[in-house]
């Protein structure tokens, strides 16, 4: 048989960034096309879907379904609002201002952040905000269902196999449903792919990956489905071996395997499997469904062996749609190394789920392969994708980049590693196109650092973060809050420190502490002074835990929203609708390799701040085109600012998890009450 005989394709489901293009399946279509199997084609379903929605059409459709299912006449004849209804009808409302002005801006404002206009802040913000009130919009047609550049919710819980049962099939909760049926699936029946892989990095990425792959086993029935990525490594195992109702494997009808860690060689063996008609048995690193004798089991084999990174083929971006990613210049991604050399934080589990083991490029393969993909595609922007750069490779890499002449500008996460980020290793770093670092710093506590055992003391962290800044590489901190036994006391501690550093770190991307089954705090819980509770669910992942001393779960949650109400005060990135830059991946990035300054970037943000603040009423105020009125029997506002507090946000699936949290409507609603009628009147204006 002739690979062209054996079509494959590869998807990249939403949700997920729309600012550049994500790594992994290039990876594995070049792996595939090296060995034979030309007729693999990629589709970033993400992008896709996010260019569908927001569009005039998308929009169009949304704001006719967003009228259907929340009226503003249901709320019109209300004397009060239970807390409940009050995400409703603050839908409600924004869609019956603003439906109309978004249709006729949001194409625009997607051609300001593809274009020019990227570069001049005051037409990149309200571009920026337009698309988030679109997909604000979009939401209100599928609520409760909640879509935005970062996340995607629904009313299931991803926690429980019967709730992504019911989610994958509820196509009033899908916001990509039309684009499935009308756009992708069409195109993936007329290829006829004999094997068809998804790539499920994140949990927002499930339940639409799920309803794809449900969609794909109806219309090509005899096409092998599988899926893989770094969600799928830790919830896997459970997804494969859940039983519905009747006792089978839930999700039979859905897939028909798994793929864990890496994919280029299990995708390429099961190909070959497949093509020949042989047993998958012997496929390393493959879970699958065994049907036979009116019955289905799940067949776990044994792990398989890694590639060489110095081997693998140019990643393959050929089949992406490369200009309708939301950026005026394309950040190409490439992985220096695979899992992570030091390997030792007690609370960290990427290196177990990339796996296997530790493996990097050499620096010459590193640059000869960039420089190759730049020029392919025009580029000059790089995203390292590495957990860490070894110390020797923070000298060859960039050694390698200023010889060949590369051209590039790059940015990427680090290990701290004072011996390498010396002013001088900052200076070529520099000098290699390095433009932003992104740190492990977790917390100013040297107990809990040692707790944690991340090797590293405040005193070399702050070192390395400030020989990065007078290089002029804006460097991002990784902090977290919540960790076992950390107090209030020392959490405030870590922002006193991060507030006093903000010459020389200019982000700090903050995560509370979470509980997963890899994590050695799991399986070492009285190490940690915790307690595990069971899990919620049976596809769960992370679990709640009761500590011996410091802040409970609840108090961390607490402490997370103080310590980001100061940063959104001191930093100039997080101050006001600045935070865009943060939020948006590698926006503020592209500033950076243009030209400006960490310095220079910081010092405009907190001048147009300060410009904002000093506005007040002028005597050619006039009302501005696009100005819209609508007459509500409520205060949106008040509406707002209930849902924005932490008992409402408690009702939401957490940001990280996914997960639902039991009881928190009731107690939202105890805490936050009815809101009584109010008559206002909600103004909207483009932008």
């Amino acid at each position: 048989m002739s690979d062209q005989d054996f079509p494959i394709a590869l998807v990249f489901p939403p949700q997920g960034h729309f600012t550049q293009p994500y790594l992994a399946l290039p990876c594995i279509q070049a792996w595939l096309r090296a060995h034979g199997f030309s007729n693999t084609r990629l589709h970033d379903a993400n992008i896709e879907a996010y260019d569908a929605l927001l569009s005039r059409r998308g929009l169009e459709r949304a704001r006719q379904r967003a009228r259907e299912r929340l009226p503003l006449a249901r709320f019109a004849a209300r004397q009060e609002l239970r807390f409940s209804e009050l995400e409703g009808f603050r839908a409600s409302a924004e869609q019956a201002v603003a439906a109309d002005g978004l249709v006729e801006s949001v194409e625009d404002a997607k051609r300001v952040l593809r274009g020019e206009r990227f570069w001049d802040v005051e037409q990149y913000l309200p571009a920026v905000r337009t698309l988030y009130q679109s997909l604000r919009l979009v939401s209100a047609a599928h609520s409760p269902s909640q879509l935005t550049p970062h996340n995607f919710t629904t009313a299931y819980g991803i926690e429980h196999s019967d709730q992504v049962l019911a989610a994958i099939a509820d196509e009033r909760a899908l916001p990509f449903w039309d684009y499935y049926v009308e756009e992708l699936l069409p195109r993936l029946v007329a290829q006829r792919p004999r094997l068809l892989g998804l790539s499920i990095i994140y949990g927002s990425q499930l339940v639409p990956g799920l309803a794809l792959a449900r969609l794909v086993k109806r219309a090509l029935p005899d096409c092998h489905v599988t899926a893989g990525g770094g969600f799928l490594a830790y919830i896997g195992k459970k997804l494969l071996h859940a039983r519905g109702a009747d006792g089978e494997p839930a999700f039979a009808g859905v897939l028909d395997s798994l793929v864990f860690h890496e994919g280029e060689a299990p995708m390429l063996a099961l190909a070959l499997a497949l093509e020949r008609g042989e047993p998958l048995h012997g496929i390393g690193s493959l879970s699958w469904y065994e049907r036979g004798g009116g019955a289905t089991r799940v067949v776990e084999n044994a792990p398989g062996h890694p590639i060489r990174l110095d081997d693998a083929p140019l990643p393959d971006f050929d089949g992406l749609p490369l200009d309708k990613y939301f950026s005026p210049e394309l950040v190409i991604p490439y992985d220096v190394n695979r899992g992570c050399y030091y390997g030792e934080c007690t609370f960290c589990t990427l290196p177990t789920v990339i796996g296997p083991g530790y493996r990097t490029r050499r620096a010459a393969t590193i640059a000869e392969q960039v420089v190759a993909l730049t020029r392919k595609h025009g580029a000059r922007h790089v995203n390292f994708i590495t957990d860490c750069m070894p110390p020797g490779m923070l000298s060859d890499l960039p050694d390698e980049l200023i010889r060949r002449e590369a051209g590039i500008t790059w940015w990427a996460d680090a290990r701290v590693e004072p011996k390498a980020y010396t002013e001088a290793g900052a200076r070529k770093l520099y000098a290699s196109g390095c433009r932003k670092l992104l740190f492990g710093f977790e917390t100013a506590t040297p107990r809990l650092l040692k707790l944690m055992q991340k090797g590293q003391s405040l005193r070399a962290t702050l070192e390395v973060a400030d020989n990065c800044a007078r290089a002029g590489i804006s460097v991002t901190f990784y902090a977290m809050v919540g960790f076992p036994t950390e107090t209030r006391e020392e959490a405030r501690a870590t922002l006193e420190v991060l507030l006093a550093n903000k010459h020389s770190v200019r982000e700090v991307s903050l995560q509370t502490f979470h509980i997963d089954e890899i994590a050695e705090t799991y399986h070492r819980p009285e190490a940690f002074g915790i307690r595990i509770l069971p899990a919620a669910g049976d596809l769960s992942l992370y679990h709640d835990y009761e500590a011996e001393s410091g802040m409970t779960q609840s108090e961390a949650a607490a402490m997370f929203e103080e310590i980001m109400t100061a940063l959104r005060r001191e930093y100039p990135l997080f101050s006001g609708d600045h935070i865009h830059f943060f939020m948006q991946k590698s926006h503020y990035f592209l500033h950076l390799a243009r030209g400006t300054t960490p310095d220079q970037f910081a010092d405009a943000c907190a001048r147009r701040t300060r410009d904002k603040l000093a506005l007040g009423a002028r005597d050619d105020l006039c009302v501005r085109d696009g100005l819209a009125l609508v007459e509500l029997a409520h205060s949106w506002a008040e509406a707002v600012r209930r849902l924005g507090t932490s008992a409402a946000r408690a009702i939401r699936p957490d940001f990280l998890t996914g997960r639902y949290v039991e009881g928190a409507r009731e107690a939202a609603q105890r805490e936050l009450g009815s809101l009584p009628r109010a008559r206002r009147v909600l103004a909207w204006a483009p932008g």
